[in-house]
């Protein structure tokens, strides 16, 4: 009889490790619950799919040991779902592992998941980052009973796949390449093509249900069943996760660094722009500013979000590819609160990023850090989207 992972999975997933992740992303326990009981099926499915290849299980198998996901942190699960505080390092190897995994489809199945446990779509990547370490922990345990090497590995997760059958949320199996749909629009209209469905079902039953007078024509069944045609289109325009497939189906680009490095990221982003200006001959001046657009923290804190670690991941593989850059990051605020604060808080999180950095090996002398709190507005504050605009970190290329 095949290990079940997804059981084991969700035994250890008890009510005060959802309460946890529950306090740590900001959602009900009941969305949280739903969100990672689809988010365990997946982790496994795409790992079972990349351990499907000779290659796929060696990284793999390379990675379970590197990592120790041992099963050893399994005594402890609440601690993976409490957020960096309580377990320093899951988000970031998390969202490192997530990275590896998925590519660029990640956006997209975050978005997947999102949509069908009705969390946000940051709080459902931070439950894929800190489940991702628990997952391998989990498959780690599993591997003292099957065996270490690569092709047991392959065993076991080739053994989840009749497993898994109904576990995963919608279109995330297509995302996975698993149902040969080639479109991801087709994917995320799937609901709506159910609701449009069961509309004209509706429809063409209270059609039936009207008798007309005798002599009349019957023109309310056609009448109906336009009307719910026309109200099916309506609901597929105005579909939420319309904008998501869209980005989605844009997808990410994949940057050609120097060295071999090959970067995905999404177009006309952050690391895009730089990227694309530094391989440029033409345009050298210096300093060159750039504002960081996906760039984010905790409130009142200095731990990035997780796809902020991804976008700082990112720039770190930029600069470690142009030797000779030099950059100044300098951290601004919006004028709420006390100006003084305003300041250390600015200079904390371009230290914060500069930390990250230096850890990722770019050499420290290359940076500078520096915090000019509210001092340098670029819009009015006295709106949210003003402030908002305001609270920014901008990265200066200082030399190239």
């Amino acid at each position: 009889m095949a290990i079940d992972l997804v059981d084991l999975a969700k035994g250890y997933l008890t009510p005060d490790v959802l309460q946890n992740a529950s306090s740590y992303v900001g959602e009900s326990s009941g969305a949280t619950q739903k969100a990672l009981a689809g988010i365990a099926p997946t982790l496994i499915s795409a790992l079972m799919n990349k351990a499907s290849t000779s290659e796929g299980a060696q990284q793999l198998t390379r990675t379970l040991d590197s990592g120790k996901y041992d099963g050893s942190a399994l005594g402890n699960v609440k601690s993976l779902f409490g957020g960096g505080a309580s377990a320093p390092g899951t988000l970031p190897a998390g969202m490192g592992l997530l990275d590896s995994l998925f590519g660029s489809k990640l956006d997209l199945i975050r978005d997947l998941i999102a949509r069908s446990s009705g969390v946000r779509s940051d709080s459902a990547l931070s439950l894929l980052a800190m489940a991702m370490p628990f997952v391998m922990h989990v498959i780690g345990q599993q591997r003292a009973l099957v065996g270490s090497d690569a092709s047991s590995l392959t065993d076991l997760l080739g053994s989840q796949r009749s497993l898994l059958t109904g576990l995963l949320p919608a279109g995330v199996a297509s995302a996975l390449g698993w149902s040969g749909v080639s479109s991801a629009v087709r994917d995320a209209g799937s609901t709506v093509r159910e609701a449009g469905s069961t509309a004209v079902a509706a429809a063409s039953r209270a059609a039936q249900e009207v008798t007309p007078a005798r002599g009349e024509r019957s023109w309310f069944a056609p009448l109906a069943v336009f009307g719910a045609l026309l109200l099916g289109l309506l609901v597929w325009l105005n579909w939420p996760a319309k904008e998501s497939v869209r980005e989605a189906a844009r997808g990410a680009t994949e940057l050609q660094l120097p060295g071999g490095v090959r970067l995905s990221v999404p177009e006309g982003s952050f690391n895009f722009s730089l990227a694309k200006w530094l391989a440029s001959p033409t345009d050298t001046r210096v300093p060159k500013r750039f504002v960081f657009d996906d760039l984010r923290f905790e409130k009142d804190s200095t731990e990035l979000t997780p796809e902020s670690v991804r976008t700082v991941r990112n720039l770190t593989a930029v600069l470690k590819a142009y030797p000779a850059v030099s950059v100044a990051l300098e951290g601004h605020t919006d004028s709420t609160g006390n100006a003084s604060a305003n300041k250390q808080l600015s200079l904390d999180r371009a230290d914060a990023v500069k930390g990250a950095m230096v850890k990722g090996g770019v050499a420290e002398s290359r940076i500078t850090a520096a915090g000019y709190g509210q001092e340098n507005p670029i819009a009015p504050n006295d709106t949210e989207e003003g402030r908002a605009k305001n609270r920014r970190l901008e990265l200066v290329v200082l030399s190239r």
